[in-house]
């Protein structure tokens, strides 16, 4: 317990789901100061030394939502969206460091991730805590054009001088991608290893998934390795996941599925609904211009090839993601908030609702979005759960979550850092962004 330190918020008479674990701790006050939670007890029966109490009579608290695959840049109302869905704390996969022409001119790239990392810890900027990546290393010639944040990378003396600017520079991890080589593949984890920096992202289409989890990385995305639309020569046979996801969980990779992504991307016959749902009318017309375009290129890029999209996977999907749970291996929410019709904040929640279909019972839903992601970034000693000394990033609902995962997306108020922001600020925070979806600022 924390001493000595003057109380700034107090929730009474509130049910706990501290997700240590699946009990409920009954009708109780949380006391927060400075950010922190400083003391947990019985629920307070005399209120008047707090004027300003929050009274959670009937009501639930659980930790906030962390998603651990996004690419914040490409809506400037996203750090607002994300916070009033009780989203705070996420994962940036592509670090960016200013302004370039290009990407503004496509609606996208606009944040220096460094930089607003910084003002979000200092309290001048309201948002979701971020980790992020640097600019991505991939093969020689890249994926993406090089007219992007990335690195084209050959050689190790290449990879080692990328890496250690990177680790001077602050960056959380590394960030793989697809068309890197096996050699560059083992020199990027050897250097990164030496350098103490995590390592996530692609399984390399040349690398095959049991390399890449022997390899220990700190988690893989999109459940690449085990299918790859782009290479379906290459998806692992069904007989042969299990094994592969025992071995995930024995050398501690997490693995981040992004099923909303999968669902979405290059998915025209479902496009109609998609541009239909209530909650896009958060985003920017440029934003949606942006939507519209990469949904057409990325199916385009599919027919060209003869290939069928990652939506036509998605029951292989839950097929692996249900072994990976039977194995013990860890499983993070994730939304690769970039691709077309996937919105911050609102997409977190149908990710929830995707990952329980594919088999995980509701405390497992809530695992991966909250203390699943701490325990991968390793920083579960400062959020993930509802503890003495740990971050107050918390959400309110009216319903159990254990019982009623939809009472997530409709709660009662978020607590950031400490900071309350009311059931009432939050819509009007949304009525604000809907009237002008560009705005950064409360």
């Amino acid at each position: 317990m924390i001493a000595n330190t003057k109380t700034d918020l107090v929730i009474n008479h509130i049910n706990i789901l501290s997700m240590v674990d699946a009990n409920i701790s009954m009708n109780k006050a949380i006391f927060i100061s400075e950010g922190r939670i400083t003391r947990i007890d019985d629920a307070l029966n005399n209120s008047c030394d707090y004027p300003d109490m929050i009274d959670g009579k009937g009501q639930y608290i659980m930790p906030g939502l962390v998603n651990m695959h996004t690419h914040l840049g490409d809506n400037r109302g996203d750090l607002l969206l994300y916070l009033v869905n009780g989203v705070t704390t996420i994962r940036n996969m592509w670090g960016y460091e200013g302004f370039r022409l290009r990407h503004w001119l496509f609606g996208t790239r606009v944040f220096h991730h460094l930089q607003l990392r910084k003002q979000i810890e200092e309290g001048r900027v309201v948002g979701p805590s971020i980790y992020t990546a640097g600019p991505l290393l991939d093969g020689d010639p890249p994926f993406f054009p090089r007219f992007m944040y990335l690195h084209a990378v050959k050689e190790k003396r290449q990879i080692e001088r990328i890496i250690r600017e990177q680790v001077n520079k602050g960056y959380d991890f590394i960030k793989l991608y697809s068309t890197l080589s096996r050699p560059s593949f083992d020199d990027i984890i050897e250097v990164a290893q030496k350098c103490n920096i995590p390592v996530a992202g692609h399984v390399p289409d040349s690398v095959h998934i049991q390399h890449v989890l022997e390899s220990k990385v700190q988690s893989i995305e999109h459940l690449y390795g085990f299918i790859n639309p782009y290479r379906p020569e290459r998806n692992i046979r069904r007989q042969d996941i299990k094994k592969l996801a025992a071995l995930a969980a024995a050398n501690d990779v997490w693995n981040c599925p992004t099923l909303i992504a999968h669902e979405r991307l290059a998915n025209t016959e479902r496009q109609r609904e998609f541009e239909s749902e209530d909650h896009l009318k958060y985003i920017s017309a440029k934003n949606k211009q942006a939507m519209r375009f990469l949904m057409k290129a990325s199916n385009k890029l599919f027919t060209q090839k003869g290939l069928k999209g990652n939506h036509y996977y998605m029951e292989d999907f839950f097929y692996i993601i249900q072994q990976l749970r039977s194995e013990g291996a860890g499983i993070l929410l994730g939304t690769d908030k970039s691709v077309p019709y996937v919105v911050a904040g609102f997409s977190e929640h149908a990710e929830m609702k995707l990952l329980n279909h594919a088999g995980l019972s509701n405390f497992e839903v809530l695992q991966s979005a909250t203390i699943n992601g701490a325990r991968c970034l390793k920083k579960d000693n400062i959020f993930g759960t509802i503890k003495e000394g740990k971050r107050a990033d918390l959400m309110i609902t009216h319903d159990n979550p254990l019982h009623n995962l939809n009472t997530v997306l409709n709660h009662a108020g978020v607590i950031k850092s400490g900071v309350y922001y009311s059931k009432e600020k939050c819509d009007a925070i949304l009525k604000r962004l809907m009237n002008n979806p560009s705005t950064t600022a409360i």
